[in-house]
């Protein structure tokens, strides 16, 4: 991993992790974010894992998905990279 890939990879982690505190504060049982990127190619391989804490919690805030994927594609537009919606599903830890 080259310097400025480490620099990339660095700034991707500190948008997703304010987008990920900003849903925790909104949305009760949210439990974390991950993500898979290739820097040499991350407009199309970023790929954000979202995680509930259990089903109850993750079928209250399905209404608000839609909410929740703009925050971070919101976050990622702050260092200009730019997500699919279908690249940020929803799951139950």
């Amino acid at each position: 991993m080259t310097k400025t890939q480490k620099q990339r990879d660095k700034q991707i982690r500190q948008v997703l992790t304010i987008a990920c505190e900003n849903i925790k504060q909104t949305d009760f049982g949210f439990a974390y974010l991950t993500h898979t990127v290739d820097l040499n190619n991350e407009a199309n391989t970023l790929k954000v894992q979202c995680y509930f804490n259990d089903d109850l919690a993750y079928q209250k805030s399905e209404l608000h998905f839609d909410a929740l994927k703009n925050e971070i594609t919101q976050q990622l537009a702050t260092i200009g990279l730019a997500i699919k919606a279908a690249n940020i599903p929803f799951l139950v830890d």
